[in-house]
């Protein structure tokens, strides 16, 4: 009897594996057709029950752009997020090399960027993230951060910096057209969040 159990449950899983292999098979084959100058590696397929489809995370291997691929239960449609990944990736990789190297790395915890349209060099963002450490002169690392953007003729719709300090939490909103703003009209943007 307990053998007979095993054997079932052998073949339930062989069984699992299997049909999860056809659903990747299928993932690999809809990105060879979706782009077929680039090479794929596509990881294991996964269930997700609650949302009723499989997934599995997908890696170009042309440019290292991980993102994923969904399958619904209920259809035969296929959807990636290659393009949306890459984009992400690039408007991130330019922002950071803004600051790479500069005089405030040290003072920068971590940069991050998006834009609404697909990346391309010197594309507008429209939001830049920047996320300062806790010690230093904030206002003075906000001003020659707003300097580097300059410089490098990057334009965003808004670019937030947050900051602890005093165990309060403060954030200071600005756009490309405040790059210019003294440390005192700074002053009057910031504002306390928590």
């Amino acid at each position: 009897m307990l053998i007979s159990i095993i054997g079932i449950l052998i073949v339930l899983v062989f069984s699992a594996i299997m049909f999860l292999s056809g659903i990747k098979g299928e993932f690999v084959g809809y990105l060879s057709e979706r782009y077929p100058d680039l090479s794929f590696e596509v990881g294991f397929t996964k269930i997700d029950p609650i949302y009723e489809k499989y997934y599995a995370l997908a890696t170009c291997l042309d440019d290292g752009t991980s993102f994923p691929i969904v399958k619904s239960f209920n259809s035969k449609e296929i959807y990636d997020d290659y393009l949306q990944y890459k984009s992400r990736n690039q408007y991130n990789s330019k922002i950071q090399e803004v600051f790479s190297g500069s005089g405030i790395e040290s003072s920068i915890r971590s940069v991050t960027g998006g834009g609404k349209k697909p990346f391309e060099t010197g594309a507008a963002y429209e939001q830049i993230n920047i996320h300062l450490t806790n010690d230093g002169e904030h206002l003075a690392v906000v001003k020659e951060a707003l300097a580097l953007l300059a410089k490098n003729d990057i334009a965003a719709e808004k670019v937030i910096f947050t900051y602890e300090k005093d165990k309060h939490v403060y954030e200071l909103w600005v756009s490309s057209e405040e790059y210019a703003l003294t440390e005192e009209e700074l002053k009057e943007k910031v504002r306390n969040i928590k």
